[in-house]
């Protein structure tokens, strides 16, 4: 558990939003003769671990900086991006030529952005190599519209080949259509980017720890000297297991379909804050109880605000309207796949300590003492 909490310690503030990239993809002109133009935001934090933004080191990154670095951001986008095409697979079928397009504020920080055009028209696929080495965690989410198709995808940079993003168009056959076009296709890259938002999602991993840490959850046989009162404690905390964890998943899924829909929003300026809030309170509870107050009615509450904190994420990707219900209902799954497999990890980790007669002392409450203060740094960190 000391491992775990250390890193929460180191975690960033905004710990929920992991290193993204964003990609759209439109074409412009008509039929056989549509060109593609490609846009790519990349966040200043993640730049900087490539090219040096901060040149005096201050802390901040000034436009005189950025534009400083302008051409070493573009030799790096030249050597880490890439267009190929059907006619010879794995070579480049054109030359992007990225230009600097601005700035933009999302809900992580500053972006910058840069555009690229090409007459290519054989162009199928999209290479993206950037922070491979750096960050095997960073992705990049892609939309668009090509050749009247919603696109729709998610990339990593460690995976191998390129993100399709353009119909092949076999000699003399039809469009064969790209699998980023596909709702299945979207369902699954999206689920895929659900477990991999709530694994690295570093505050609500620590909500749900400080919703499990109390509870003494016992694998396999019934113990030779247990007692039926200590039977039924064990299988009423497993109870109270699944209610949590489901309180929890249908509060974050009320408020999460409801922002990607648009029905409803939330800064993060105070969704922020305030799921570290969540955090130190639930934790303190384990410390202090109340007698009325019931955990999983504490989830369920809680978990609508952490659902704000999963919506960015959509939003921000700006998924076509068609495959907005493959995308939100995959990614919904997804959290709901890494929420499983870190409670189910902490149940794992928890039977080596638990029967151990110091476990309340330490784990119980050392740990959510622990939470406290990590809590409160991250609201720190986050309203300053």
């Amino acid at each position: 558990m000391s491992c775990l909490l250390l890193l929460l310690v180191q975690a960033p503030a905004w710990a929920h939003k992991g290193s993204d990239a964003y990609l759209d993809v439109q074409t412009t002109g008509v039929a056989d003769t549509a060109a593609l133009k490609l846009t790519l935001a990349i966040a200043i934090k993640d730049l900087d671990l490539l090219v040096p933004l901060d040149a005096n080191a201050d802390g901040q990154v000034t436009w005189g900086e950025i534009k400083a670095a302008l051409p070493a951001m573009h030799d790096l986008l030249q050597a880490s991006t890439g267009i190929e095409g059907d006619a010879a697979p794995g070579a480049p079928a054109c030359h992007l030529a990225w230009s600097y397009a601005g700035l933009e504020r999302r809900s992580d920080g500053t972006y910058i952005r840069f555009a690229s055009d090409t007459a290519c028209r054989g162009a199928t696929s999209f290479r993206y190599r950037l922070l491979r080495e750096q960050d095997a965690t960073h992705r990049l989410l892609v939309t668009g519209m090509v050749d009247g198709q919603a696109l729709l995808s998610t990339w990593s940079a460690t995976a191998p080949g390129a993100l399709s993003i353009r119909h092949a168009k076999p000699e003399g056959g039809a469009p064969v259509a790209a699998g980023a076009h596909t709702g299945p296709a979207t369902l699954w890259a999206y689920l895929n980017l659900g477990v991999h938002h709530l694994l690295e999602g570093y505050d609500h991993l620590a909500f749900l720890l400080a919703l499990v840490l109390p509870l003494r959850l016992a694998l396999g046989r019934r113990a030779p000297r247990e007692t039926d009162l200590q039977a039924a404690r064990h299988a009423a905390n497993w109870w109270a297991l699944l209610r949590t964890v489901t309180a929890f998943t249908v509060g974050h899924s009320i408020t999460l379909i409801l922002a990607t829909l648009g029905l409803t929003s939330a800064s993060p300026a105070w969704v922020e804050p305030a799921i570290a809030v969540t955090i130190a309170i639930t934790a303190l509870l384990n410390i202090f109880p109340v007698r009325h107050v019931r955990t999983d009615v504490l989830a369920l509450l809680f978990g609508m605000v952490h659902g704000y904190g999963f919506a960015s994420l959509l939003t921000e990707a700006a998924a076509p309207a068609g495959l907005l219900p493959w995308a939100l209902a995959g990614f919904n799954l997804g959290v709901e796949c890494g929420q499983l497999l870190a409670v189910a990890g902490w149940v794992l980790m928890s039977q080596v300590v638990q029967r151990q007669p110091w476990h309340g002392r330490v784990v119980v409450r050392g740990g959510s003492w622990l939470l406290v203060l990590v809590a409160a740094f991250w609201f720190w960190e986050r309203v300053r």
